[in-house]
């Protein structure tokens, strides 16, 4: 027999076992400016990072996170 509360509810597995999904991030949702100019960004260059990053982020007011 098991021990009274030892059991492990099947909700508390599902938020904290093994199989545990992170909790879904939230989209950005971009201005138009914004996707206009983050796509030319991406024609020229694929792959936006370092100091470009950085100032393109800032310029759309946006964290670089979101500019990868």
């Amino acid at each position: 027999s098991v021990p009274a509360g030892s059991e492990v509810s099947q909700e508390s597995l599902l938020l904290h076992g093994p199989f545990a999904r992170k909790p879904k991030r939230i989209r950005t949702a971009f201005s138009p400016s914004q996707l206009l100019r983050l796509e030319r960004a991406f024609e020229k260059n694929h792959y936006v990072v370092g100091a470009e990053r950085k100032q393109l982020a800032s310029s759309l007011s946006l964290s670089e996170t979101q500019v990868r």
